[in-house]
C-alpha cells in the first residue's frame, strides 16, 4: 500500500513538473530549488525558491501575468496533490516572480518564490512538538533518502544538498531550539 502511495505521489510530481514546464517541456531550464521549512510552535513556515533560466522565467512570468489567480490556484492544487496528505493544510499562500540583479557579481537571478504555512505537520504542544517530514521528502527525494542523509548545520538546523533529476536542490529545516530526529520526524531535544 505504501509503495502504491509513493507511485501516486511520483505521478503527481511528474504532473506538477509538466505544469511548470509546459511551454518548453524541458526540466533542465529549472536551474535549482531551495526549500526551507521553519518550525514555529506546531506549524511549519514553508518557503521554496525555484531558480530559472531567463527564457523559462520570462515564460513563467507571462503565464503569471495573464491570470495571477489562476496561476496561484494551479500551483496550490499541484502542491496539495503532491505533498499534502490527509490532516495537512497549507494556508496564507504567497507567490512572487523576481528578477534580482547583483552589483557584486553583475549577474541576474530569476526565481519564483512560493511561501505558505503548513498546519498539521506537527503533533504535541508548541513547547514540545513532533514534526513529520515524509509528506515533503518522499515525493521530492529519491527512494531511500531521508533525514539521516541531512547534515546538521547547527544543533537547530538540518540541511540536505544534492542533485535530483539533474537539478540542484537544497532542503533546510530550521527550528528555534536544538533538535533530534529519526528517518522522517524531528523533535526538540
Amino acid at each position: 500500500m505504501k509503495s502504491r502511495s509513493l507511485l501516486i505521489k511520483a505521478m503527481v510530481l511528474g504532473a506538477l513538473l509538466v505544469f511548470l514546464f509546459s511551454n518548453t517541456g524541458v526540466v533542465a531550464s529549472q536551474k535549482k530549488r531551495a526549500i526551507t521549512a521553519t518550525g514555529e510552535g506546531i506549524i511549519l513556515n514553508y518557503s521554496e525558491e525555484i531558480y530559472w533560466s531567463e527564457e523559462q522565467f520570462n515564460q513563467e512570468y507571462e503565464k503569471y501575468s495573464e491570470n495571477k489567480e489562476k496561476y496561484l490556484e494551479n500551483f496550490i492544487e499541484s502542491f496539495s496533490d503532491m505533498c499534502l496528505e490527509p490532516g495537512l493544510t497549507a494556508t496564507d499562500w504567497r507567490v512572487s516572480l523576481e528578477s534580482r540583479y547583483s552589483l557584486k557579481t553583475k549577474k541576474t537571478t530569476h526565481l519564483t518564490l512560493v511561501q505558505c504555512i503548513i498546519d498539521g505537520a506537527a503533533s504535541g504542544t508548541a513547547e514540545s512538538p513532533y514534526f513529520r517530514t515524509e509528506w515533503l521528502l518522499m515525493p521530492i527525494l529519491p527512494r531511500g533518502i531521508d533525514l539521516y542523509n541531512f547534515k546538521y548545520l547547527t544543533d537547530k538546523t538540518l540541511v540536505y544538498e544534492d542533485t535530483v533529476n539533474r537539478t540542484p536542490i537544497k532542503i533546510t529545516f530550521k527550528f528555534s531550539k536544538p533538535i533530534s530526529h529519526c528517518h522522517y520526524h524531528i523533535w526538540y531535544k
